[in-house]
């Protein structure tokens, strides 16, 4: 068996395997690593890729000679790049044209107005008529308090058209900027859910969100919101967890839910913080002979005590990195995962530049400390307490809901966001047979979506069901 090598962590790694997620909205790190000289060399004559080339220069040299039009050679030049990359038929794997870098490096690094969800979309050559997760948008997860969150979008929605453009030859990162535009404006997307489609739209904002929020619920249980992770969220977390355990905190939950991923080193800093010395956080095995395969052990610098028992909230929005972490505190016996299963994402990507745009491919495959590739299958939690979810006969009452835009009215009409209001507008409407849950629900986030960033109560312990059994788990253990 081919020996891995063995990298222990400190929470300055800055790894050059990311995960990215692709969005709508709210940002993410930027993290390029940038191809060695050798990575873009032209290759040894005799080999494959040489004679390839070498026939794709001839037809081209030919075309330009003989067609009848001067050729546009940027046009060809990026076209075929997208075309080479398109070709692996991986959803995570793109190239970006020059004409959209800008746009794409301002996602990653930026603020700008969207609905705040994280996507997916597989390349439009591998278009399967009978799977519709093969030509539309995938949610992986709505950003917290965003738009989309309040509307009731969640992990797993396709969406299959854009302001009344169909997404089917659209890449994920057309797709994307479709999706994006100036805060205060309208956009329209139509949902397809459960072989059901609907129109909704959203209003635009302004999106940004710290990655790390903790606070005290309950009295003395620590709470931290982990919306993504950067290279930072380690130190962020760090921190958070010192104030916390210097408060007298009698257990710890932290909310991974919707939590689409990012750097993947941020995920094992946070790891890190809480496993002893020598305990395996995930292992990376890229192709054969690459040399990129790796295992990341804990240094044992935690400060976090043994016996303080840690709760990890995971949902079908919890993704990539997320999943790392997941797996390193469960697979080594210091967290216990509630909720249900994550999304099952089990790969990582470079990014690097190309000419003058981006590329974006799929380097390698992670395991979890105890062996297991999690790709499209997803971790299983502890204990299992489900989303609320909308039916199917459900759809069309909802769609009517949103059309006339109810929750609006009613918050505009009941300005205090409270218990009492929140309560009053499930019955008021619960006529329409849609679940109280889900009226509950879609009221608490339109007042969470009123209330300034800063402003808004971290944790719900009245209709946040996961989190009410994650605070039970802690009181009492089972």
């Amino acid at each position: 068996m081919k020996r891995k090598n063995v990298t222990r962590l400190s929470l300055t790694l800055i790894l050059l395997l990311i995960i990215i997620p692709l969005f709508s909205s709210g940002s993410f790190e930027e993290i390029l690593a940038a191809p060695s000289n050798n990575a873009l060399s032209i290759p040894t004559q005799g080999d494959k890729i040489s004679t390839d080339m070498e026939a794709l220069g001839r037809l081209y040299r030919y075309v330009d000679s003989i067609y009848i039009e001067e050729v546009d050679k940027e046009k060809v030049f990026n076209d075929l790049a997208s075309a080479l990359v398109a070709s692996l038929e991986d959803p995570y794997s793109f190239y970006v044209p020059p004409s959209e870098a800008t746009d794409y490096m301002e996602g990653t690094t930026g603020v700008y107005g969207g609905i705040g969800t994280y996507l997916n979309k597989p390349s439009p050559e591998r278009k399967d008529p009978s799977d519709p997760s093969s030509y539309m948008v995938t949610i992986i997860s709505p950003f917290p308090g965003s738009p989309a969150q309040r509307a009731g979008l969640m992990a797993g929605d396709l969406i299959s058209h854009i302001n009344g453009e169909k997404v089917d030859d659209l890449s994920s990162h057309e797709a994307s900027i479709l999706l994006r535009g100036e805060p205060k404006t309208e956009v329209t997307i139509t949902v397809f859910r459960g072989g059901t489609s609907f129109d909704l739209s959203l209003i635009r904002e302004k999106i940004s969100t710290p990655t790390v929020e903790g606070n005290i619920i309950d009295g003395d249980i620590g709470y931290i919101v982990l919306s993504e992770f950067t290279p930072q969220t380690g130190e962020q977390m760090l921190k958070s967890v010192k104030d916390l355990i210097k408060q007298g905190i009698k257990g710890l939950i932290i909310d991974e839910r919707n939590n689409s991923g990012g750097a993947v080193d941020g995920a094992m800093q946070v790891a890190n913080i809480f496993l002893p010395a020598n305990k395996t956080l995930v292992t990376i095995q890229g192709k054969k002979g690459s040399n990129r395969d790796q295992r990341y052990i804990s240094t044992g610098s935690t400060l976090v005590p043994k016996d303080l028992p840690i709760v990890l909230l995971t949902n079908g929005g919890s993704a990539s990195s997320s999943e790392i972490l997941a797996a390193a505190l469960k697979d080594n016996n210091r967290a216990t995962l509630i909720g249900t299963k994550t999304f099952g994402k089990g790969v990582v990507q470079d990014v690097f530049k190309f000419g003058d745009g981006y590329a974006q491919v799929t380097t390698a495959h992670y395991y979890t400390p105890t062996g297991e590739n999690i790709h499209k299958k997803g971790i299983e939690p502890d204990i299992m307490v489900e989303d609320i979810k909308l039916e199917d006969e459900e759809i069309p009452a909802y769609e009517k809901l949103m059309t006339e835009k109810s929750l609006s009215t009613f918050a505009d009409k009941h300005p205090e966001p409270t218990t009492e209001n929140i309560l009053l507008f499930s019955e008021q409407y619960a006529e329409l047979g849609i679940n109280r849950d889900i009226l509950n629900i879609l009221m608490r986030n339109e007042y969470l979506g009123r209330i300034p960033f800063d402003d808004r109560p971290v944790g719900d312990l009245v209709f946040d069901k996961q989190l009410k059994r994650a605070v039970e788990f802690i009181r009492k253990g089972k």
